[in-house]
């Protein structure tokens, strides 16, 4: 391509470039839903009481494939694992020596984790509206259309690599904010980290 060429181009495109305008939150969300395959992540998460003061706090990492998969490893202050195998959903309790385990559908129902780890519309279960950007992040809002359900409201915190935010407020005026970071997203291709085998000597509350 000559000079001229070049040129010409950089002109044709100069009036689109001028009135291109940056994602909204609502649109951000929607192309890292869409795009979203897996997801591998390290977490913080709170527990904040209706004054706005952390009450309880944990640590750990999440990894997920949809559909219907995901494993969350509660390392800190106790040890926890709920994993999704995509049929199942197993919670073990190596402190207690117990592990309980239901059908994935039945345990889930309308679960925040579905917004990850399902493919579904968003505008189908939520009301959505942008919120005012804030530490770096667009915020989202999604209430729920079903009204039976454990949050009154979801708010994610966006930026281009992704979810950095989830927050779940609750009809107590409780909310639970998790933060992730190191996020890798569409990097996990086996299934393998999503199969669950009860250790021996536990006890296993429900049918396998």
């Amino acid at each position: 391509m000559s000079t001229r060429q070049l040129h010409c181009l950089a002109l044709a495109l100069c009036p689109w470039l001028a009135f291109a305008q940056p994602l909204t939150g609502t649109e951000r969300l929607q192309q890292f839903t869409d795009e979203l395959q897996s997801l591998r992540a390290d977490f913080t998460q709170a527990l904040i009481d209706a004054d706005g003061r952390p009450v309880q706090e944990s640590q750990g990492s999440v990894v997920l494939r949809r559909p219907g998969r995901f494993r969350w490893d509660y390392r800190l202050p106790y040890e926890q694992h709920i994993v999704a195998d995509g049929k199942r959903l197993w919670i073990y309790d190596p402190d207690l020596r117990q592990v309980t385990v239901k059908e994935l559908d039945d345990a889930l129902g309308n679960a925040p984790i579905n917004l990850l780890s399902h493919r579904r519309a968003l505008v189908d279960e939520f009301l959505i509206r942008d919120l005012p950007s804030r530490d770096g992040l667009q915020w989202v809002e999604l209430q729920p259309r079903i009204k039976d359900t454990d949050f009154t409201r979801i708010t994610l915190g966006i930026d281009i690599e992704g979810m950095k935010v989830m927050e779940l407020a609750d009809s107590f005026g409780q909310a639970t904010r998790i933060r992730f970071t190191g996020v890798e997203m569409n990097t996990v291709s086996s299934d393998e980290a999503f199969e669950f085998e009860p250790p021996a000597g536990v006890d296993v509350i429900g049918s396998p």
